[in-house]
């Protein structure tokens, strides 16, 4: 079965049908591109039934309705791609009625969350039109974490909600006069990403090994950083940890880092 295109011009709504109707059993490895950013996953059938999704960072069906908030990119179906144990049961009509709810949903959240990389802050004198604020324990949690520093996908990522329902309480909050928004370059908000990575690699001696690493990628201000020099902050820190932690050890390191790249940057 030939099957590949682009979401911009075939939807997932419509490579579900196909497959389904085919009764095919086999993956579509799925390159997504939403507001700039770049997902690789995949999707898993068999018989024509959804079975599964991989989605670095979510659970199966999360990664699922996440495929359905994609404006664009290339797909491609492999009947040699086998998910051996199923991770979702859930009919394919189920799943296409929520997914297609949830991309209507995220198009509103869009335009109040245009990028996971802007930096929501606290408004010091909201003007809600009453003294008082009544929010839910999960807007609560949110709120808690807005803080000038926490880029809206470090949020999501820390909070537990998932990507689409922090998105959903920021976007509320936005309106609501609560916070607002500011946008950060990608080196300044990967700069902290950097650190908890390295001090989980190398502990007290990673804030030493990092600086080291920028000054060798000529970086003197991180917020300035273009991709280039950030991906060789990456490959100068990997070459200075491998003798202290190991090769196989400095390669995850390095590796988790320009996973955050990826999703920073795209």
């Amino acid at each position: 079965m030939s099957l590949e295109g682009d979401l911009s011009e075939f939807p997932l709504t419509d490579i579900i049908q196909l497959v389904d109707l085919g009764k095919k059993t086999g993956g579509v490895s799925i390159h997504g591109i939403r507001s700039g950013q770049q997902f690789d996953g995949w999707l898993y059938f068999r018989d024509g039934k959804i079975i599964g999704a991989e989605l670095p960072g979510y659970a199966p069906l999360d990664a699922i309705y996440t495929f359905f908030t994609f404006s664009s990119g290339p797909f491609r179906f492999l009947e040699d791609r086998v998910l051996t144990q199923p991770t979702i049961t859930i009919s394919n009509e189920v799943i296409i009625m929520e997914g297609v709810m949830r991309q209507d949903e995220w198009a509103k959240i869009h335009e109040h969350v245009p990028s996971l990389n802007l930096v929501p802050r606290l408004v010091p004198n909201p003007t809600t039109g009453s003294n008082e604020i009544n929010l839910e324990a999960e807007e609560w949690r949110i709120l808690t974490m807005v803080n000038g520093k926490n880029t809206i996908g470090q949020i999501a990522q820390r909070s537990g909600l998932g990507e689409f329902r922090t998105c959903e309480i920021i976007a509320q909050l936005l309106q609501n006069g609560l916070i607002e928004n500011r946008e950060i370059p990608p080196g300044e908000a990967l700069a902290p990403e950097f650190e908890r990575i390295a001090s989980g690699l190398l502990g007290v001696s990673a804030n030493a090994m990092l600086q080291q690493a920028y000054k060798q990628a000529g970086i003197s201000e991180v917020g300035r950083a273009t991709k280039e020099q950030l991906l060789a902050v990456v490959a100068y820190f990997e070459a200075g940890a491998t003798y202290q932690v190991g090769q196989e050890r400095a390669q995850q390191g390095s590796a988790e880092m320009r996973q955050r790249m990826r999703e920073v940057m795209g």
